[in-house]
């Protein structure tokens, strides 16, 4: 992504169309599985597209992607929605952003969107006064008050390009310039507050920030959400970020990713560094594939954002324990997201800053990418350090050690892969290790002992009478079968709503479903991704796995269930013999 487009400024949102219209219009000028496609390799299959779900780490594909109703639908986490549902789930953005992303990536004349909500509108006060208070860093940056950070900064190599890509700047040690200057462009200190950027004390003004080196943070799409600040007098801390905000969550956010994501595309892989400075350097010294996790260790929540570029990470933490035991976390980060992750081990050096700063630094770093060690390898090897697996007892703590962590994965590859090159080193057969590892998991699933002398309710011969659970069962079947029904056949609600009247279901996402279809199912033109995106969460996933099914209930079936849950008590006790019609 250019510098220009993140630091260019947000649009002011204005839109009097229903939602549905608008995603109408959108997906007439834009296809579903042409947005998708940028993201997820899709396979047809059918009228229907398939392809491995980018929400949730999955093996087998269950993530399906329908032109015909413009929308996606997940059979393993539940995902469902349109195609702009699909953008702000991935990029995790407000619709308003939404819209301006797959206008600027496909090229199109989209109407804007209105901030309709509170919240979108709190976003987007915010958002405004992180750019702003950007602006100002970057403008005191050249101030004689910033001549201390100016020759930090040359020593350590950051030129004038540099600076200006990656949108560095200078926080003074009063804040007094800083909130004059925010408030000249209508920021307040109280949202200045809500940000972050200063703290209030009684009366008291400051900034957690001030004579420190500032590092603009950006989510995925290019938004300034958060600061970093680095001491350039020798201060403690060293580093500091933005405290958790509505727009900041450290382990949902990568530094220089929209710098970053092209290259990552282009070459396959990305890197990932633990500081701004190493993240700099590296993308100086032309490997801009580079992004930081902000000093975390790597989570999933990071992993899932590179997953929309590549399947291959090389992680380069320090070499010092935090920095181990950060790129050992990678593993269980590599098991729920698939991710291909091999780490970095950089030698001569504490990190990729000093590195590069050797006079073959470059050429150094490129071999160490190129012998990066599979995250297996490197959990072998932390897990064998300092154990002699000559003997008896230092091969059982090797083993018990690996075990306990294969214990807990989930991707069943990469544990078979970790228990063959566990049998290796050890010089045993792999089937002992895994008749090992299955004898341990059938030890922890064992079940205690059943009391003999607590008999099943169903042994004891009681007569069918049918129980309060028993119709609660039968009436929550029948008012699926309804809803789902309706579902079906939304081309055709004007008919069936008057036939809904005194209709009152007990589940409440079914009773939310309806309500929608009742509010809007009047004209007939509601479509399964307009009713999805009208509804919560938990609802929108029952309509986005039944727009996807087959079985349909006819028109007659909806009206033979709509009697039997009008009628009462005495209908639901026998629901299993309905006479409800299917097609």
């Amino acid at each position: 992504m250019a510098l220009e487009t993140i630091s260019a400024p947000f649009f002011v949102y204005h839109c009097d169309m229903e939602y549905k219209e608008y995603a109408a219009q959108v997906s007439a000028k834009i296809g579903i599985v042409d947005v998708v496609g940028q993201y997820v390799k899709l396979h047809r299959q059918g009228r229907n597209y398939v392809g491995l779900c980018p929400f949730h780490h999955e093996k087998t594909p269950s993530f399906t992607v329908s032109p015909d109703k413009n929308m996606f639908y997940c059979f393993g986490c539940k995902a469902s929605g349109d195609m702009l549902t699909f953008v702000r789930r991935i990029h995790n953005v407000s619709l308003p952003e939404a819209v301006d992303i797959v206008s600027r990536e496909f090229h199109v004349e989209l109407p804007p969107w209105r901030m309709s909500t509170a919240a979108s509108r709190d976003r987007q006060q915010l958002l405004e006064a992180m750019k702003v208070a950007a602006e100002a860093f970057a403008a005191a940056l050249k101030t004689d008050a910033a001549r201390g950070c100016r020759d930090y900064m040359n020593s350590r190599g950051l030129g004038a390009e540099v600076i200006q890509r990656f949108g560095l700047g200078y926080c003074p040690p009063s804040p007094e310039g800083l909130i004059g200057w925010c408030a000249a462009r209508g920021v307040s200190v109280d949202v200045l507050t809500r940000t972050g950027v200063v703290q209030q004390h009684g009366g008291e003004v400051t900034s957690p920030f001030s004579h420190r080196l500032v590092f603009p943070i950006w989510d995925s799409i290019g938004n300034v959400v958060a600061f970093g600040g680095r001491a350039i007098d020798g201060s403690m801390p060293k580093y500091i970020n933005s405290p958790e905000t509505a727009l900041f969550s450290k382990r949902r956010t990568l530094y220089g990713l929209p710098l970053a994501e092209s290259s990552i595309r282009d070459t396959g892989f990305a890197i990932v560094v633990e500081g701004y400075m190493d993240a700099i350097a590296l993308h100086a010294s032309g490997f801009t594939n580079t992004v930081a996790s902000l000093g975390t260790a790597f989570t999933e929540e990071q992993g899932n954002l590179l997953k929309r570029s590549t399947g291959r990470v090389l992680l380069n933490f320090d070499s010092d324990a935090a920095g181990q035991h950060a790129a050992l976390a990678a593993l269980a980060v590599a098991d729920r997201t698939g991710l291909d992750v091999a780490i970095v081990r950089v030698q001569g050096a504490k990190d990729p800053d000093e590195l590069l700063r050797q006079p073959d630094g470059s050429a150094q770093y490129q071999a160490a990418l190129e012998q990066a060690v599979a995250v297996d390898d490197f959990l072998l090897d932390v897990c064998s350090s300092g154990k002699n697996l000559l003997s008896t007892a230092g091969q059982r703590a090797f083993v018990q050690e690996v075990m306990e962590i294969v214990g807990d994965m989930q991707d069943s590859l990469l544990r078979t892969q970790l228990l063959s090159k566990m049998a290796l080193r050890l010089h045993v057969r792999e089937d002992e290790l895994v008749g090992l590892y299955r004898k341990g998991r059938a030890t922890a699933r064992q079940q205690p002992t059943v009391d003999p002398w607590r008999l099943p309710r169903k042994s004891l011969g009681h007569s069918r009478i049918p129980t309060g659970e028993s119709l609660r069962s039968s009436r929550s079947a029948l008012e699926q079968d309804l809803v789902h029904g309706l579902v079906h056949n939304l081309d055709r609600a004007p008919e069936f709503l008057p036939a809904l009247d005194g209709v009152a279901l007990q589940d409440e996402s079914y009773r939310e479903i309806l309500e929608v279809i009742r509010r809007e199912g009047s004209l007939g033109t509601l479509q399964p991704a307009g009713l999805v995106a009208e509804l919560s969460p938990e609802a929108a996933s029952l309509v986005g796995k039944w727009a996807f099914e087959e079985h349909k209930l006819t028109y007659a079936g909806i009206m033979d269930v709509a009697g039997r849950l009008k009628s009462g008590p005495a209908n639901l006790a026998d629901a299993s013999t309905s006479t409800v019609i299917r097609h």
